[in-house]
């Protein structure tokens, strides 16, 4: 099963619905009600139509699109723009369950063919989708945020981001030194403190995964050894317990130096002893 299908699939799940056929976009408008009495005037091809009030087409024939807007060659299908509201407003106002209507969607973005989306969008604000990129060397976004500040933003009553993937559920990548590319925050608000179940930062279930993390040997004889680990500093917090049982021995100290850090007995073994560690980030100056 290809990584495409097992996330139609997840989807289907999680609306409790069968996913819809290859079926065509419906669009749905919103139409506002016109102030009392406004000038009526015929639109015109290849020019602007300058009013006084909203213009607005309404298709009474089920299941038919009301407006639709071709661009050709790269040319834009519909611009809308406003100076201080909104730029365009898409609303599906059917809040039906998702097995009876699998397309109640606020606003539809589709790069490439939407007959390809044969999978159930319903109950959602904004769906974006794209197929996967012709071009090993760049990637396909169903939605991109971009700001000076916040990228994405997500809030939710239960769950205020969620990722599935077939790689990765969440990626989370920083630029420059000293950069976080994910940060796990709970709340630690005195409320939460006062009841004694302050909010957790980070729940891992199942495996867990640490790049700057390993498994290495004291070899017979030897009381220390040096394991290099590109980024490491004297402020780095190493770990490591022994991983061989070996009576009376125990990892007396770890001293972490520029490029590597070594391990340190409290005396030396009589055969090769493995030992496992861990390097973290010192957090208070974020170096290491």
């Amino acid at each position: 099963m290809s990584t495409e299908t097992q996330v139609r699939t997840t989807r289907r799940a999680l609306l409790t619905a069968a996913a819809g056929g290859a079926a065509a976009l419906a669009v749905s408008a919103v139409i506002k009600p016109l102030p009392a009495a406004a000038a009526v005037a015929p639109m015109q091809t290849d020019t602007d139509n300058p009013a006084s009030a909203p213009t607005g087409v309404s298709n009474s024939t089920a299941d038919s699109d009301a407006f639709f807007g071709h661009g050709t060659g790269r040319g834009t299908g519909i611009d809308g723009s406003s100076v201080t509201g909104i730029g365009v407003f898409g609303v599906s106002s059917d809040t039906s369950t998702p097995g009876t209507n699998d397309r109640n969607t606020g606003v539809f973005g589709v790069a490439g063919d939407p007959t390809d989306v044969d999978w159930n969008t319903a109950l959602t604000g904004v769906f974006g989708y794209a197929p996967f990129s012709p071009d090993s060397s760049t990637f396909a976004t169903g939605a991109w945020g971009d700001s000076g500040d916040v990228g994405v933003y997500g809030s939710g009553g239960g769950v205020g981001v969620r990722g599935d993937g077939g790689l990765y559920g969440v990626l989370g990548q920083s630029w420059g030194q000293d950069t976080i590319g994910v940060v796990a925050r709970g709340n630690l608000s005195a409320t939460a403190d006062t009841v004694g179940v302050p909010a957790r930062a980070l729940r891992v279930e199942g495996r867990a995964e640490f790049s700057r993390s390993g498994r290495t040997y004291v070899s017979a004889g030897k009381s220390s050894r040096t394991v290099g680990l590109a980024g490491c500093t004297s402020n780095t917090l190493v770990i490591a317990v022994l991983a061989s049982s070996r009576a009376g021995r125990f990892v007396r100290a770890v001293v972490p130096t520029t490029g590597s850090f070594k391990i340190v007995l409290n005396q030396s073994v009589a055969k090769r002893t493995y030992v496992a560690w861990i390097a973290f980030t010192n957090p208070s100056n974020h170096l290491g």
